[in-house]
Order: structure tokens, then sequence, then C-alpha cells
């Protein structure tokens, strides 16, 4: 059994709708939320209570369970050792500094070998200070975030 917040992005527009002026957008929304709760084995009942329950904060279990991730994804970041050399973060580094340190990252962390050849195209085209059009720059720094 499903709880509310696995599907909570699925319900939200779906209550939002509720208050269309369109009688049949209505009725549309209603039954699409009740069949979104049947599919996730809840129902409307299980919606109505929750309603002002949470109040905003999380119960000890939630935090627990929040902190024990938290935890675990720095033990794992630990043991693999920093992938990203340090960078002033009051200087803006340089497009060639951004696409050498992409190229530095070991391959699971591109999503694919097309990523890996962008981000080899980008150190050449860079290396004597050229510049990423618009949309290149865009999933250069992509890149580099994901590595940081």
């Amino acid at each position: 059994m499903a709880d509310l917040a696995s599907i909570a992005d699925k319900l939200r527009p779906l209550i939002r709708l509720l208050s269309s002026d369109h009688d049949g957008e209505v009725v549309a929304a209603a039954r699409a939320l009740t069949r979104t709760l049947k599919n996730a084995k809840l129902d409307i009942h299980v919606l109505a209570n929750s309603v002002g329950q949470a109040n905003g904060k999380l119960s000890k279990a939630e935090m627990q369970k929040l902190y024990d991730a938290g935890f675990e994804a720095g033990r794992r970041a630990a043991e693999n050792g920093p992938v990203f050399r340090n960078v002033n973060l009051d200087d803006e580094p340089s497009w060639h500094e951004i696409a050498t340190e992409c190229a530095g990252y070991p391959r699971q962390r591109f999503f694919g070998e097309h990523e890996r050849l962008f981000v080899q195209r980008m150190v050449r085209k860079t290396v004597h200070g050229g510049e990423p059009s618009a949309k290149e720059g865009s999933w250069l720094r992509k890149i580099y975030a994901r590595g940081r």
C-alpha cells in the first residue's frame, strides 16, 4: 500500500481542478482523483483524514529516515573520495576550467557516451578562450553541477 506522499504530485493538480468554473472539469478531476487514490490502494477517506494532520511537521520516524538517508549518502560520498577539485566560489571558473573538470569525471557521472564526447569537444573548443554556445553552455553547466 502506497502513502499519500508518494502520489502527492499527481494529487495536487487534480485537487486544484476541483475549483474550476467548468462543471465537466470538476467531474473529471473528481473521477481522476478517486482513480489515482484507488491505483495507490488508498481512498478519499485517507485523503480527508490527512488534511490538517501533518500541519507541516514531520514525525520522529520521518525525521530519522531523512537523517539516516543523508548520513548514508555522506558516507558513500566520503568513501568515493573527492571527484571535484576545490573551486574558489568567489571567482567564477572559466569555460575551459569547467570543461576540464567535467572531463575528469568518472564514466558513471555521464548520461551516456554522447555526453562524454560532448565534454571532450568543449575542452577542445575552450582551450584557447573559445566559448560554448548558449545551449552548449547550459548543458555543460548541468554536467558541472552534477559533479559538485
